[in-house]
């Protein structure tokens, strides 16, 4: 027998959209901040690329991210939504 669809898998592919946009948007973060961790060690500046990396990573980060979701359709990709 076959079970009707209820959209439980189009809620569960979305919840696997958004966990993959944040943790984009945290390794980004995370891959500026440490590269300009390191890059100050090598240059003996601490902590002026670590903070230049972490607003980098944040602006590159937050914009990718306003990107993404802003191509998400408002109603959820629903074709039952009202109008």
């Amino acid at each position: 027998m076959k079970h009707p669809d209820d959209g439980s898998n189009r809620e569960i592919g979305e919840g696997y959209a958004l966990v993959s946009v944040g943790i984009t948007f945290a390794l980004t973060l995370a891959g500026f901040t440490l590269g300009g961790f390191w890059l100050d060690g090598r240059l003996k500046t601490l902590p002026l690329f670590t903070l230049v990396g972490m607003v980098a990573g944040t602006a590159l980060g937050g914009f990718w991210l306003w990107q993404r979701i802003g191509k998400r359709p408002r109603d959820g990709g629903r074709t039952d939504a009202p109008r």
